[in-house]
């Protein structure tokens, strides 16, 4: 998935640190990033890029090179140019690739909170810590996480899974119910309520697999498999869904391609081994 980025160590600790010229630097112009594309194989620049130096706050550190955001305007480099994160999702190193997600949550989270969502006052980064706050009202302001979850919903008896395909969307593809989780609500309850709501079931023995931060939604991912408790006739939300099917494990796409989200692999898992997948 996305955050597995091999030998590579993400080190997500504040700290003050000084941009040297080996220092990476993130800088998003919108919904794009700047970096030089080859094929598929992505690289960011280095403050030594830059002929004047952009304000720069750190982020974090993968290894030992540490990353900072620029959030400057917009800037011209030989051979690097601004590119659409979202289409960035197959790029090679995987590093990199998750070092641009994680830092455009970042940087969209600083853009949404320059000021004060209490008094309206400019907020100020906190020198300690990630955090921000307000110096009129002393709010404190952490970095927006957006629980929700992925559900592979299973009917034993014919080794079936309920796959899915999004309303609205030219491209779609097959995925698995998902939803976020509401106010006052425990990951389970979700996992019900989103399989009630999207496509008319019941369910039941819940098993957890996995949990995957998704910055592209602001999002941590938690997986589930679960068994339809009773009746198994799809009553497909067209509001959510273009459409719902039971499919055999021999009728799923492979998602090869897919190497960086839980609902890529959660469909590959249960492609490969079935109803083994309720054994946790």
């Amino acid at each position: 998935m996305i955050q597995d980025i091999g030998e590579h160590v993400y080190d997500n600790h504040f700290a003050q640190h000084e941009a040297g010229p080996g220092s990476y630097v993130l800088h998003y112009v919108g919904s794009t990033v700047l970096c030089k594309l080859d094929g598929e194989a992505i690289d960011l620049p280095l403050l030594s890029d830059f002929s004047d130096k952009p304000d720069l706050q750190y982020l974090f550190s993968i290894d030992d090179k540490d990353f900072f955001l620029s959030r400057s305007k917009k800037v011209a480099i030989e051979g690097f140019s601004y590119e659409t994160v979202g289409w960035l999702r197959f790029a090679e190193p995987q590093y990199l690739l998750f070092a641009v997600a994680t830092g455009w949550q970042l940087f969209n989270w600083y853009e949404a909170n320059r000021h004060c969502g209490r008094c309206g006052h400019p907020t100020q980064a906190v020198p300690t810590s990630r955090e921000l706050c307000c110096p009129a009202c002393d709010l404190v302001i952490y970095p927006k996480i957006s629980p929700g979850v992925i559900v592979g919903v299973i009917d034993p008896a014919t080794e079936r899974i309920i796959l899915t395909k999004y309303a609205g969307r030219e491209h779609a593809r097959y995925a698995l119910v998902a939803g976020f989780t509401e106010i006052g609500e425990s990951l389970e309850q979700t996992v019900a309520r989103e399989v009630m709501e999207e496509v008319g079931l019941k369910v039941k023995n819940l098993v957890f697999y996995k949990s995957q931060p998704w910055s592209f939604s602001d999002t941590l991912l938690v997986g589930f498999y679960c068994e339809v408790d009773g009746d198994t006739a799809i009553t497909v939300d067209h509001s959510e869904l273009k459409v719902a099917d039971w499919l055999a494990r021999s009728e799923m796409p492979d998602r090869a391609e897919d190497k960086v989200s839980l609902t890529g692999e959660m469909m590959r898992r249960f492609r490969s081994i079935g109803n083994a997948v309720l054994k946790g």
